[in-house]
């Protein structure tokens, strides 16, 4: 997917890859969308028979929140693999090759360095979470998963701004020029 203004596709070498990038993508993209789905099911079910018959169902609260923390994890893990968030989007567009690769440097630093951060302090309060063996009211669920998953969501945003780093840096110190793309995995 490109979006107005970008330039050439990803290299030869770097064609599989993408490719299997954009498929594991949409394929997470339309598991979000049914998940999304069915937690709007569940709240109209709950909602519906605490109204209408004065009753509700045990942990559809519990699940809703579960379900959107997975939502919005993997969501923003997606985002930044896709370089689709608005953090990244305004002033690339308007510059150069070159500055536009050192602004993606400047930001692929500053994000290994807030999401490694969050996963060591997600890892810290997971780890208390497992020693002291919490679980949620209502359906018994460890709490270390869904904390887990924070943590799960920050190590891959690591991650990938790790390997973004180490791209964008080669290529501004190379003069190498990539495709800089928004909307599709580099």
């Amino acid at each position: 997917m490109s979006s107005p203004g970008a330039e050439h596709g990803p290299t030869k070498a770097g064609r599989p890859l993408a490719a299997g990038a954009r498929v594991v993508g949409s394929a997470l993209e339309t598991l979000l969308g049914l998940v999304l789905i069915a937690v709007v099911l569940v709240n109209v079910a709950n909602a519906a028979g605490r109204y209408l018959f004065r009753t509700s169902l045990t942990g559809t609260d519990e699940v809703m929140v579960f379900s959107m923390i997975f939502v919005v994890v993997i969501g923003a893990v997606l985002a930044l693999a896709r370089r689709t968030h608005i953090a990244i989007d305004l002033m690339p567009s308007y510059a150069v090759p070159r500055l536009r690769r050192l602004i993606f440097v400047i930001h692929d630093a500053v994000t290994l360095a807030a999401t490694a951060y969050a996963a060591q302090a997600s890892w810290t309060f997971v780890s208390r979470l497992t020693r002291i063996g919490t679980s949620s009211m209502t359906l018994g669920i460890p709490m270390t998963v869904p904390h887990g998953v924070l943590l799960f969501g920050f190590a891959a945003m690591a991650v990938i701004a790790l390997v973004y780093l180490l791209r964008d840096g080669y290529l501004l110190l190379t003069g190498a020029d990539a495709p800089v793309e928004r909307g599709s995995v580099r």
